[in-house]
């Protein structure tokens, strides 16, 4: 992945899909969803695909209790419901740092997919 030293805001098709995949009642899920109105993009990487690294002002938000990674995992499939690829959250430390989408196919996954393209 390619970082820069300062970043953009989190698009907001980064924002739902994060919501979807940290959609359980964990306490570490809800509290990496409280961190997702401070992120950044920081990176995107270099291969094309729409992975993201983010990063924070970590005195603007508690950590999360971290137990494991990734944080999250789901599926991605196409528009005929076929599995295409996944989608993968990690964090650091206890705070959001990447969202990885990638392919199982020659095709990388170019855009964000949607939160109703995961399982």
């Amino acid at each position: 992945m390619e970082t820069r030293a300062s970043g953009d805001r989190i698009p907001a098709e980064a924002v739902r899909l994060l919501e979807a995949l940290l959609s359980s009642d964990e306490p570490s899920h809800r509290a990496l969803l409280a961190q997702i109105p401070f992120l950044h993009v920081i990176g995107r990487c270099s291969c094309s695909c729409a992975s993201l690294v983010f990063d924070l002002d970590r005195s603007l938000v508690a950590a999360a209790p971290v137990s494991g990674t990734p944080m999250a995992d789901a599926t991605v499939v196409d528009a005929d419901g076929e599995p295409v690829g996944g989608a993968l959250v990690f964090a650091h430390d206890g705070y959001l740092s990447s969202l990885e989408v990638y392919a199982w196919g020659d095709d990388q996954i170019r855009r964000l997919p949607a939160p109703d393209r995961l399982r």
